[in-house]
């Protein structure tokens, strides 16, 4: 049987942010850290934006539902 998504089922099996992203700390470990081409140094790191992605997701856009409704 095809599994559905739902956005309006609330479940309390939903993974936490620390749970997601302790299997990618560990690969951090051996990547190398991004640098900037040019003269200007980067302001967000390839982690801080793989962790706004992750957050992001997990919040499930809930930040424009009150245009929506």
């Amino acid at each position: 049987m095809p599994h559905t998504f739902d956005p309006q089922d609330k479940r309390e099996n939903t993974p936490s942010f620390h749970e997601l992203w302790q299997p990618v700390e560990t690969v951090f470990i051996d990547m190398p850290p991004l640098e900037a081409r040019g003269y200007k140094p980067l302001q967000l790191n390839f982690e801080h934006q793989l962790k706004s992605l992750v957050f992001y997701h997990l919040e499930e856009h809930t930040s424009c539902l009150s245009y929506f409704s």
